[in-house]
């Protein structure tokens, strides 16, 4: 769906149901494909974990929060909604992971003001709407330390599949996806946050042979950057 849908994150909310996020538990569970690119594609964007407090924004059915403390990290998952919370927290405990689960919306985050080393929003920013993605941008400058990490994953709106979705000629994406964006409106929201972009970097995909393919001509070919990694920093460091 385009960014010009006129929809916000809040009116695509209802389609995360229990089936939603038991599928994506299942493929956590099972270490798919899918699974597997996605925490090498984002751990490849964080700092070392261990022993500092770290935040999954949009934490869905956990994934991220799960691997923070695995590593050591005191790690909190923040959702809205509750069918996310409850898959989250059957997959930590039948990964034995002691991470802990919040319903809270980003955009008015329960956390004390520069008290975060490190946040993650994977697969969030998609979903908001651009007033909303301002207004979490916002709530994560307060809440990070001096210092402190933004880390973000998302697909990227260049990329050839969303170049034909938006002109109809190929099957349309998640509806939910109303807040596609390209590397340059993304570092653009950001900045605009008073936050420092460090890193923007174009990751693979998990789909054989594409993946491949991205790998090799990305670079210098802006429609087969699939995956936009971004990390920032708390900037009045």
């Amino acid at each position: 769906m385009s960014r010009d849908s006129g929809l916000t994150a809040y009116d695509v909310a209802g389609r995360y149901d229990d089936d939603y996020f038991a599928d994506l538990a299942g493929r956590y569970r099972n270490r798919t494909r899918f699974a597997r690119r996605r925490i090498a594609n984002v751990r490849s964007l964080l700092p070392p974990l261990a022993g500092r407090r770290f935040i999954d924004l949009g934490t869905g059915m956990g994934t991220f929060a799960i691997e923070a403390a695995r590593e050591g990290a005191f790690a909190t998952g923040i959702d809205l909604a509750p069918a996310a919370l409850a898959a989250a927290h059957s997959v930590a405990t039948s990964e034995r992971i002691a991470a802990s689960f919040v319903r809270a919306d980003g955009a008015s985050l329960p956390i004390r003001s520069g008290s975060v080393d490190v946040i993650a929003g994977a697969d969030l920013t998609e979903h908001l709407d651009d007033v909303t993605f301002g207004r979490v941008l916002r709530e994560v400058r307060r809440a990070l330390k001096p210092g402190g990490i933004l880390v973000l994953y998302t697909p990227n709106r260049a990329h050839i599949f969303e170049w034909l979705r938006e002109r109809h000629l190929m099957r349309d994406g998640d509806p939910s996806h109303i807040g596609l964006r390209t590397e340059r409106e993304l570092v653009d929201a950001v900045n605009a946050a008073g936050l420092r972009v460090q890193v923007v970097r174009s990751l693979p995909s998990h789909m054989p042979v594409w993946n491949i393919l991205e790998r090799a001509f990305s670079r210098w070919v802006p429609f087969m950057r699939r995956r936009i990694g971004l990390v920032a920093k708390e900037a009045t460091t």
